[in-house]
């Protein structure tokens, strides 16, 4: 590598990691757990929804914002570059879309949202309403943050406007309110990657941040304010909190490193994990029958254990579909990374100034 070339920041791809894992966490636990666990346990289920729950103000957007901070660099180039990156997205959330609208048309037991129906799969690509919105707003991100990119300060005052009044909006679907919800994240790291920089190098106390979430999180229970602005302000403390704890985590060379490596292929995980999650639907598990210690262990770990068998099945998936010539479902064919996607591939411990242009495989 050029020693004038920036190096790939760590936590960037730490925090990704980690939010792909809550991501798959959350979705085991709302979709899949609850309904197996016995009667007479309900307390740990509850706990581990809330948990869920709780997290978020920070999963998504932390998400966003990180997607938003490799972006950077791309909102600023020419037309051409942007638009390949906006039709690669494009491109692998309509393959996807199809994809899984056949499966979960045969499979029925899973709560999830289906597309039902050529109009319902039409109105899918042009607005987002299924478990792969997060494909979709980021190719409507990146081309916004583009065409928008001469006001920033506006845009980003706008968005955070939009996002405190999506809860306000006539939308059923809570995907759709999603993506109109969590564009104030992905600019703030694209127009404003040095604000994020400095949060990360600011060296801020993580346990003084999370006593001040949950602290605020308390106090919102009385005033019960609106969804979106209830995220909103807690997001405001569960970001740096966020990019806190993936500094942190940077620096532990034995969890980094995994967590960094699962931040750069967090695509395959994304697209294939509620189809993993369906197959597991139906294994025929029920927790926390005959009251044993055993059964009990289970229950409590049962989220865990899924979550990671999920991800390590969609990433052996990836690994096998793209070896026997199924890569085109996750990449648009003859797409190849740039020069400065390529050499991001290669992490770094540095915490060093400049942020990574990411492959499209990690998101």
């Amino acid at each position: 590598m050029n020693p004038s070339t920036p190096t790939r920041l760590l936590w960037p791809d730490v925090a990704k990691g980690v939010c792909i894992l809550l991501v798959v966490l959350h979705h085991v636990t709302t979709k899949h757990y609850a309904p197996l666990v016995a009667d007479g346990l309900g307390p740990v289920e509850h706990l581990w929804v809330g948990l869920s729950s709780a997290l978020k103000p920070v999963r998504m957007p932390l998400f966003f914002l990180v997607s938003g901070f490799f972006a950077a660099g791309v909102v600023h180039r020419d037309w051409t570059d942007v638009r390949a990156r906006v039709l690669r997205l494009a491109y692998v959330y309509v393959v996807w879309l199809v994809l899984l609208w056949g499966v979960f048309t045969l499979e029925v037991t899973l709560p999830t949202n289906r597309t039902q129906g050529w109009l319902e799969l039409i109105l899918d690509v042009l607005y987002a309403s299924t478990g792969l919105w997060f494909l979709y707003a980021l190719a409507l991100y990146t081309a916004l943050a583009t065409v928008l990119r001469q006001r920033p300060v506006l845009v980003v005052v706008v968005a955070a406007a939009v996002s405190l009044l999506s809860s306000f909006l006539p939308l059923e679907e809570t995907n759709r309110v999603s993506v109109l919800f969590h564009f104030t994240f992905f600019a703030l790291g694209a127009y404003a990657p040095h604000v994020v920089r400095r949060v990360a190098q600011a060296g801020l106390s993580l346990r003084a941040l999370v006593a001040a979430y949950a602290c605020l999180s308390l106090l919102l229970v009385p005033l019960d304010p609106p969804r979106s602005i209830e995220l909103v302000l807690l997001s405001v403390v569960g970001l740096p909190a966020g990019i806190t704890a993936a500094v942190e985590l940077s620096r532990i060379a034995r969890v980094a490193e995994p967590l960094a490596w699962l931040g750069r292929r967090t695509l395959p995980v994304y697209v294939l994990h509620m189809v993993v999650i369906a197959v597991v639907q139906h294994s025929g598990v029920v927790l926390g029958e005959g009251r044993t210690a055993a059964s009990f262990a289970l229950t409590v770990g049962y989220p865990v254990l899924v979550t990671a068998l999920v991800v390590t099945v969609c990433l052996v998936g990836h690994t096998l579909a793209v070896r026997h010539g199924l890569g085109f479902l996750f990449a648009l064919p003859g797409a190849a990374p740039t020069a400065p996607e390529r050499r991001a591939e290669r992490p770094s411990r540095a915490m060093l100034t400049a942020p990574g242009r990411g492959s499209f495989t990690g998101l």
